[in-house]
């Protein structure tokens, strides 16, 4: 294999270091050179980046960070976009885990995370007892600066995104959702937090696959809560939207967790945990999530380009 030259990483606010790492240290490895442009709303943490590789012995020029670009021609691109991912709860899981599980898939990150399973189905039969806990726990989550060690949920990005996020629930509402708590904006105790853009962790109860909170990326601490029956049923309903980020799965039968797994159209599946997403597996989309992978011998492959050479020895 043989690198393409030099690549382009566009990055996101939601995991800026993160991104930056996870398209840079694959290209770099493979002998390419990098122009980032980060989000015009986190570009700090790529100039650390750049000066940690600077640091680190990587020869200038090799990463370049700008704040806005224009380019002309087709280039091959690994797009990773957004998700509406389904958590599906079976009644035999460990209601525990399940719940663990939920919250990690909704609100880690404020729920700024684009393959969050916040199309959370939950079978009949564990409904009211999974409702009651998540609720429960919800309420619980410490809101606040996250710097501090029993802080579970900081600020979201800005004002524009807070108000958005909100117009969701209160159109939720709207359209027949019930909210069983938070969804509001949220003044922590400390004053000198006054001025960030908080809001309570929001579980919406009592709704329908036409919702838009159910159809629509909210990108925000907002969890819908969709009863089901059977596992051909709910499936169908997991699958049966435009993207295809991400999907989860809790039950204690292995092989029907096997079996959804393979039946969900997404690039990652979870059986009985969310979120873990170690830098060797593959990440990505299917449908409009994107497409290419990050991550894992995918990403190596992805920025160098593949040279046959044929020797007759005779």
């Amino acid at each position: 294999r043989e690198p393409l030259g030099v690549c382009v990483g566009i990055g996101a606010w939601n995991y800026p270091f993160q991104i930056a790492c996870w398209k840079s240290a694959p290209a770099l490895a493979c002998g390419n050179a990098m122009v980032f442009k980060p989000s015009p709303f986190t570009p700090i943490s790529v100039v650390l980046l750049a000066e940690i590789y600077n640091k680190a012995g990587v020869p200038k020029g090799l990463f370049n960070v700008i704040m806005e670009m224009a380019a002309k021609g087709i280039k091959p691109v690994t797009l990773e976009l957004g998700g509406k991912s389904p958590l599906i709860i079976f009644s035999d899981c460990v209601l525990d885990n399940a719940v663990k599980g939920a919250l990690m898939a909704n609100f880690l990150t404020q729920g700024e995370v684009c393959c969050n399973g916040t199309r959370v189905f939950v079978q009949q039969a564990a409904l009211e007892a999974f409702t009651k806990e998540v609720v429960k726990q919800t309420q619980n989550i410490k809101i606040g600066d996250p710097l501090l060690q029993d802080t579970r949920m900081g600020a979201l990005i800005n004002k524009a995104h807070l108000e958005k996020v909100l117009s969701f629930v209160k159109q939720a509402k709207e359209q027949g959702a019930e909210v069983l708590c938070g969804g509001d904006a949220f003044v922590p105790d400390d004053p000198s937090l006054k001025n960030g853009f908080y809001m309570s962790p929001c579980v919406l109860g009592n709704c329908k696959d036409t919702m838009t909170c159910v159809k629509e990326e909210i990108f925000g601490p907002v969890m819908s809560i969709l009863p089901f029956d059977t596992e051909e049923e709910v499936l169908e309903r997991a699958n049966n939207t435009r993207f295809g980020l991400a999907g989860g799965v809790f039950t204690r039968d292995i092989q029907r967790a096997h079996r959804v797994a393979a039946g969900l159209q997404a690039g990652m599946c979870f059986i009985n945990n969310y979120n873990v997403s170690p830098v060797e597996l593959p990440f990505g989309g299917y449908k409009m999530s994107g497409f290419g992978r990050e991550n894992g011998k995918a990403a190596i492959e992805y920025y160098s380009q593949l040279k046959t050479i044929f020797v007759e020895m005779g």
